[in-house]
């Protein structure tokens, strides 16, 4: 495979994936409409107060776009959009996808749900820079570095954050996690994973997979088997915890990686 159709499948199994990701995300938003709706704990007039700090324009912006009925009508524009780029259709998608995402993150006074909305708005960053030079071979390349680079550093500031706390070495933070009740965690799951010697050994499998990631970068078989460990990781945290969405928002820049570890060697 040249150089050119290798990248070309790598920004089309992006796009496949954002767009799963994304399609998903918003079906989420929309099935919790009663809460930002005018009647819920997220409803617009308790953000309107502070907008009233913004210029004119992004201000007339808010007003115009995150009022209930307008925001479900961007998350319906969203939804489409996200279809259509998963089904290939991608001229001028990447700009207004990456508007209706950060449209969210104000809405909800910085991100609905952490990480996953700030690693969207990556995703999306790049493929509006690739979208936006679809004639030019440096842009798309620029853009699978962009997502590639973040991914890596996700994992790599993550596990080093960690590995500076004593909780997380021991395997106490892990089971603080666990045993908080706060994300619904089965009582089966709790029950396999409890014990010191256990938890400090996942802990430490945690700590080693995320400070090691950068070695991804070093050869293609080594990233396949990052990726693999990078879905069962998240796979994890899905079942651990709750956190769905990060397995399809961190999945979408694998390509990105994976056409990185070849380009570079």
């Amino acid at each position: 495979m040249n150089e050119l159709s290798a990248v070309a499948l790598a920004i089309a199994w992006t796009q496949a994936l954002v767009a799963l990701a994304l399609v998903l995300q918003t079906l989420e938003l929309l099935w919790l409409w009663r809460f930002w709706s005018d009647a819920g704990i997220w409803r617009y007039a308790v953000l309107a107060p502070e907008h009233r700090l913004l210029g004119p324009p992004l201000r007339g912006l808010c007003a115009l776009s995150l009022p209930a009925r307008s925001f479900g009508v961007l998350l319906c524009v969203r939804l489409l959009a996200a279809l259509a780029l998963g089904a290939g259709y991608s001229s001028g998608l990447g700009p207004l996808l990456l508007f209706t995402q950060v449209a969210i993150c104000v809405r909800f006074r910085g991100t609905f749900n952490g990480g996953s909305d700030t690693f969207s708005v990556v995703l999306l960053t790049g493929l509006t820079l690739a979208q936006l030079f679809p004639g030019s071979l440096l842009a798309q390349k620029a853009a699978l570095l962009y997502i590639a680079v973040q991914l890596s550093l996700t994992y790599f500031i993550s596990g080093m954050a960690k590995l500076q706390h004593a909780d997380w070495r021991s395997g106490r933070a892990l089971a603080n996690f666990l045993g908080s009740g706060r994300y619904g965690t089965p009582a089966g799951l709790v029950r396999v994973f409890s014990g010191p010697l256990r938890l400090s050994l996942v802990s430490w499998l945690v700590l080693v997979f995320e400070c090691c990631f950068p070695l991804a970068w070093s050869g293609p078989r080594t990233c396949l088997a990052f990726i693999g460990l990078g879905l069962c990781f998240h796979l994890g945290t899905w079942l651990l915890f709750g956190l769905n969405r990060f397995v399809f928002a961190w999945a979408a820049a694998y390509p990105a990686l994976y056409w990185c570890s070849q380009w570079i060697h």
